[in-house]
């Protein structure tokens, strides 16, 4: 029986389900890639200002994407409401927006679509405005322009600024956004939904926003969370027939502006404690996602 509750993030934090229990079970022995991840962070760079740090994170998993491929709108957006041509006009004036010179006008524009590919993958009730402007037909990328709170123009001000010196130069072609895997496809052979954040170069980057809690020093030093290594592992053993040629894994963190990147076999071979075969570990998680499904 293949237990899951229908996303990957959330299989990956529950234990009872069939993936959450095999990468916690196969790959166990975290703490060197964590100490690794440590001594090579760096110092905080862009604090809170107060904004919704949810939201925060959904806008800067945007921007490279937003920087790379101007003209395209953000598939998670567009599948809100996928056959309305006015509100993907609207969408693509947001786009737009979100490349403009300056500074506030392309925070205002990050914010606006992260509110609309909230809607789809969290639920309206995260925006219920959204669907309800849509539906009036009063949705417009003027609009979606306003709702940005004041800090959170700050915040994702700056963490643009050090997206731009920090991530996008050390981007390789080919460059995938938004990958999605051989069992995470919509259609009849979908088992779970999992979108990575980028692949480049045959590296996948998932990109963290998180905010690490204060020390008593006061300082916020920067810190890997055991489900982040288990992220990465379990989106490179996705993708089963090896489509994407995944051969590192990395973790740009936004507030920090370091991106962390190590060899796939060294991290799967130091979180398992021994010899691991990813083929034939890819093969054991396609066989179990072969079970008859049960929703916990």
């Amino acid at each position: 029986m293949y237990r899951t509750r229908g996303t990957f993030s959330q299989d990956l934090k529950d234990a009872n389900t069939t993936l959450g229990a095999y990468l916690r079970s196969t790959f166990p022995y975290l703490k060197p890639i964590q100490a690794d991840y440590k001594a090579r962070a760096d110092a905080l760079a862009v604090d809170s200002a107060g904004a919704s740090a949810t939201m925060i994170g959904t806008a800067v998993d945007l921007i490279p994407r937003l920087i790379a491929e101007p003209s395209e709108l953000p598939d998670s957006a567009a599948q809100l409401f996928p056959f309305n041509e006015g509100y993907h006009e609207e969408l693509a004036g947001l786009v737009a927006l979100a490349n403009d010179p300056e500074r506030e006008t392309q925070a205002r524009a990050a914010w606006g679509l992260a509110l609309c590919v909230s809607a789809f993958r969290a639920g309206v009730a995260v925006a219920p405005r959204i669907p309800e402007l849509v539906r009036s037909r009063e949705f417009s990328a003027p609009l979606m322009m306003t709702e940005a709170p004041p800090e959170a123009v700050v915040e994702l001000t700056a963490l643009r600024e050090l997206l731009e010196a920090r991530l996008m130069s050390r981007l390789q072609p080919p460059t995938v956004f938004g990958p999605l895997f051989d069992l995470s496809r919509p259609g009849d052979g979908q088992r779970i939904a999992a979108e990575a954040d980028l692949i480049s170069g045959g590296t996948l980057v998932d990109i963290k926003s998180n905010l690490a809690p204060k020390t008593k020093a006061g300082d916020r030093p920067d810190v890997l969370k055991p489900e982040h290594v288990h992220q990465l592992l379990g989106y490179a053993l996705l993708d089963y027939s090896d489509a994407y040629e995944i051969r590192s894994l990395a973790i740009y963190s936004a507030r920090y502006g370091t991106l962390t990147d190590w060899p796939l076999e060294r991290v799967a071979e130091t979180a398992a404690g021994r010899a691991v075969d990813f083929s034939a570990e890819r093969q054991k998680v396609w066989d179990l996602m072969q079970d008859e499904i049960e929703f916990v």
